[in-house]
């Protein structure tokens, strides 16, 4: 899966495993922070988090230096979100400016607040699998295309559902948990435009 959407890192495609080796993770690099940084995935060897990371935080290293994270040289904003997350775990979300798409034997799959970078998912028996491209995930297994209504009228999927059955779009501002263990599934919604005050400058 990684190899076949490698053109949207062109930096590198790299896979890690969990310590537990019940979770794998490919991640295709695309450096921006910093173009001498080491490509993801990212492995925090003290709290066992596990990174894949799309996007850029914009205001990490005021995060850092705010939340007390060690950042050195040639760090960039995916290795402070892996301290971050764990340190303080699904509530550094909240703090994060910018566009994205991170302990024992859960994966949490965070999408941004306005839905900016895709992230697509699919459950199969007790296997999650996920994706920056739809095609991706119709290539790990039989995913038959579904004509919806919205396609003929507006050419373009709305909402969670996507034309491939069983591939669902994670909603923007939505925390996925997954638990490997026992295959259960929880979202919800981590950030809403409705808690927000109207800007009131000029």
């Amino acid at each position: 899966m990684g190899a076949s959407q490698a053109h949207r890192g062109p930096d590198g495609t790299m896979h890690a495993a969990s310590t537990d080796g019940r979770a794998v993770l490919a991640m295709n690099t695309l450096l921006i922070v910093d173009p001498q940084a080491v490509p993801g995935p990212y492995l925090d060897r003290e709290s066992g988090v596990l990174l894949a990371f799309n996007g850029e935080i914009y205001n990490y290293r005021q995060l850092a230096k705010a939340w007390g994270i060690p950042l050195g040289h040639r760090d960039t904003d995916a290795h402070f979100l892996l301290r971050a997350w764990a340190k303080i775990g699904p509530s550094c979300l909240d703090g994060l400016d910018g566009m994205f798409d991170p302990h024992v034997s859960k994966l949490f799959l965070a999408r941004d607040r306005l839905g900016e970078k895709p992230l697509y998912w699919r459950l199969d028996g007790g296997r999650l699998a996920f994706a920056s491209e739809v095609t991706t995930l119709t290539g790990y297994g039989t995913a038959p295309l579904v004509l919806r209504p919205e396609v003929l009228a507006i050419e373009t999927p709305v909402g969670v559902d996507t034309p491939f059955q069983g591939i669902q779009l994670l909603a923007p501002a939505t925390l996925l948990t997954f638990d490997i263990a026992t295959g259960s599934l929880h979202q919800h919604t981590w950030w809403s435009l409705t808690d927000r005050q109207p800007f009131q400058g000029t």
